[in-house]
This record gives C-alpha cells, sequence and structure tokens, in this order.
C-alpha cells in the first residue's frame, strides 16, 4: 500500500506518517522501484496501532516508549497500566476543577447576596472580607 492510501485509510496525512517514520516509530517501509514508499501488512498494522494510540490521547514520547520497552509486562499490561496513570491524572485535575468551582460559586453567591443598602462598589461578599464600607450609597 502507498502512503497515500494507508493515510486516507487511517485518517491522518502522509506527512504524518512521514514523521512517524522519521522519529522511528515506524520503521522505515519498503520502497517501490518508483522510489514511492510501500507499506506491507505488518507496516500498516503498526501504523495504525500507533494512530489508534495517539486516539487514546498518548504522546508520540509515550507510544515510543509502550511499543520499546521491555520490562516483561506484555503490551496489554503496559497500555493497561498507563492508561490508569491519565485516569488518575484526570481525576485530580477534575478535583481541582471541582474545587475551583466551588470556590467561585461561593464567591459569586456571597456576592449576589449582598445587601442592596451596601455601596454599589462594595465586593467584600466576593472577596470573603469583612465588609468595611459605609452602609449608605453615598460616601
Amino acid at each position: 500500500m502507498l502512503i497515500g492510501e494507508l493515510a486516507e485509510l487511517l485518517g491522518v496525512t502522509p506527512k504524518t506518517l512521514r514523521h512517524y517514520e522519521k522519529i522511528g516509530l515506524i520503521h522505515p517501509p519498503e520502497r517501490a522501484s518508483n522510489g514511492y514508499r510501500f507499506f506491507g501488512p505488518s507496516a500498516a498494522r503498526r501504523a495504525q496501532l500507533i494512530v489508534n494510540l495517539r486516539k487514546l490521547g498518548l504522546s508520540l514520547d509515550e507510544i515510543g516508549d509502550l511499543l520499546t520497552t521491555d520490562d516483561g509486562r506484555s503490551l496489554r499490561q503496559r497500555l493497561l497500566g498507563r492508561l490508569d496513570e491519565q485516569i488518575r491524572d484526570r481525576e485530580l485535575s477534575i478535583a481541582r476543577l471541582q474545587g475551583e468551582h466551588d470556590e467561585l460559586r461561593a464567591r459569586f453567591d456571597a456576592l449576589i447576596g449582598t445587601p442592596r443598602e451596601r455601596d454599589g462598589d462594595c465586593i467584600c461578599a466576593a472577596l470573603l472580607a469583612p465588609c468595611d464600607c459605609k452602609n449608605s450609597r453615598n460616601r
């Protein structure tokens, strides 16, 4: 299969496949007599694997490590470990964002609950600070 055909099949550009080859994720494909890259079945499967791993959100460095590490674990076990790390990272990010959201909501609710008799420029409630503003609209 020529590079353009494989790229179209995988939903990427030929430039992407050439980049994967350049950085060593894809072994240099065979060359046809006219010099065009020719991807055999195993090379095409490897390219498809890389494209699919990218869809999982793995970086090219992570994919390289995943495919070249020989630590006695299977590819499935290594991928499970990496996905578990991603899940934990996302959970921490979600918890952090939820905390920031809750903090903003509390400040918004405090500000919206500011008594109308307070000066229009009083934002003490949003700052969660005791109000030291005058209680009238006129300063």
